[in-house]
């Protein structure tokens, strides 16, 4: 796995002699984790002290503060934190903003002290602009202010929308009147936060031979701490599991290469293939904006299934490679299944394979209820695109089935998405091309006697779904099938 960059990472960190404050692991914890684990025993054998391992700590705070006063009683201390989130939004400038936004004096009142309210909003203020690492006090308010990054002052996510770019220059004057009444106050804005704390840690140090090492699945690279860590060279990035084209996983390999090494077994391409397609899920629903990622719960249960399976090679066959056998056998099937390509075996006339796909969806979803209802609702859209797509096709005179899709882009799709003769919106427009294509040629394959009575089919289903029937898999199974059927004829 990371054998060599976990070295090379070593390597750069003690290059004069010393021992990092702190240093930053990032990516899939299966990965990270074990990184994280013997950098921070490296590190410690240095010292000559042992590792003291926090996983998911509840603040960081009380660890940062211990490696700070541990110095009097003991020469080095390592101190190794899983998984803290304190690094997974690059939004927390933007909230210490917002904060500071609040308590910005009133314009007749902007030379005067600081009330309690402006004092507290000054420190919020003073805290971002050290998380960037900028010296309020080495040049001018508005200079300091610049430093900050533009998306700094566009909100955070406790807003309903973004500030515009006016709602930004007023903001802007408010806090350069804001920061010079603290700079005549004399305030500091250090402590009273995690990032905060942990943002002056990595400016100003530990005692020596004292290090705090971080495990992080989430670390953006614009995040201000992070990027302070990697100019230092002290971030090691491992990367994770990402969603593929078709089902495929990227970065599993890394994973397996990980679990190798820890367990002395090895596992087969098409047997890792289908252990990941048994374990892994998407973060969020897997449609537009979601980051792809897998979730960490699958990531962990894949390996965790990895090492089961390895024990199995252990008693069943010494010295042996897991297969695809195995994990069939051995490896229950909660993956995740791909919404669009059970779409497109019910558009290309696949009923055994959309009915397959159709019950892994629902039998492997923690709430079955909600899958099914989300599948219902993104197939009845589909199945309203079909019937609309039948009636532009009639009303344009567009060709059924040209499977070419250049030319269906060029010719075919502005007719379709169009301006409806009678008025009113068109049903199809908005729809990418690509898709377009697709539900079109599905559209194609049915007959008309089906489209026509398609919504009333789907209305009925709804009806069963939600309360009027008592198997509702049942009924959802019926309709795909109908549909898919009808394609393939």
């Amino acid at each position: 796995m990371a054998g060599p960059e976990i070295a090379a990472f070593l390597s750069r960190l003690t290059a004069d002699g010393g021992v990092p404050t702190v240093c930053l692991v990032t990516g899939d914890l299966v990965l990270a984790g074990p990184a994280a684990e013997r950098i921070a025993e490296a590190l410690a054998t240095a010292i000559g002290c042992p590792v003291e391992t926090h996983r998911h700590p509840a603040s960081l705070t009380p660890l940062l503060s211990d490696l700070k006063t541990y110095s009097l009683f003991a020469p080095g201390k390592v101190v190794l934190a899983f998984d803290t989130v304190v690094l997974a939004d690059r939004s927390a400038a933007a909230e210490l903003i917002d904060e500071a936004h609040e308590g910005i004096p009133a314009a007749g009142n902007a030379a005067g002290s600081l009330g309690s309210r402006e004092r507290q909003a000054a420190v919020r203020l003073l805290q971002a602009l050290h998380l960037f690492d900028v010296d309020p006090y080495a040049r001018s308010a508005e200079e300091a202010l610049g430093e900050l990054p533009a998306w700094a002052f566009e909100g955070g996510p406790g807003r309903r929308a973004k500030r515009g770019k006016r709602q930004v220059e007023d903001l802007k004057t408010g806090l350069v009147q804001l920061l010079e009444a603290a700079r005549r106050e004399g305030l500091q804005g250090v402590g009273g936060s995690d990032l905060s704390e942990l943002s002056t840690v990595v400016r100003d140090g530990l005692p020596a031979g004292h290090a705090l090492v971080l495990a992080e699945r989430t670390a953006p690279a614009d995040h201000p701490v992070v990027a302070l860590l990697a100019e230092r060279g002290a971030v090691l990035h491992l990367g994770g599991v990402e969603a593929a084209r078709g089902g495929a996983w990227e970065g599993v390999d890394r994973l397996a290469a990980e679990l190798e090494r820890q367990t002395g077994v090895s596992i087969t391409r098409d047997a890792l293939a289908e252990l990941a397609r048994r374990t892994l899920r998407q973060e969020g629903d897997g449609r537009k904006g979601s980051s792809g990622a897998a979730e960490a719960d699958s990531t962990a249960r894949l390996a965790g299934e990895y090492r089961k399976l390895a024990g199995l090679i252990g008693e069943e066959v010494p010295g042996g490679k897991i297969d695809r056998k195995l994990v069939e056998r051995a490896v229950e099937d909660r993956g995740e299944e791909d919404v669009w390509q059970l779409l497109d075996a019910v558009a290309q006339g696949r009923p055994s394979e959309a009915l397959d796909r159709l019950h892994r969806l629902t039998a492997a979803a923690e709430d079955p209820l909600a899958a099914r209802l989300s599948f219902f609702a993104l197939f009845a859209n589909f199945c309203r695109q079909l019937t609309a797509l039948r009636g532009m096709m009639r009303l344009f005179r567009v060709p059924a089935g040209d499977e070419n899709y250049g030319r269906f882009k060029d010719r075919h799709a502005p007719a379709l998405q169009g301006e409806v003769p009678a008025g009113g919106k068109n049903p199809l427009a908005g729809i990418h091309p690509f898709r377009l294509h697709r539900a079109y040629l599905a559209a194609s394959r049915l007959p008309e006697p089906l489209l026509a009575r398609l919504p009333a089919l789907v209305l009925d289903t709804e009806l069963l779904l939600k309360g009027e029937g008592t198997e509702p898999d049942a009924a959802l199974s019926q309709l795909v099938a109908r549909v898919a059927t009808a394609a393939r004829r």
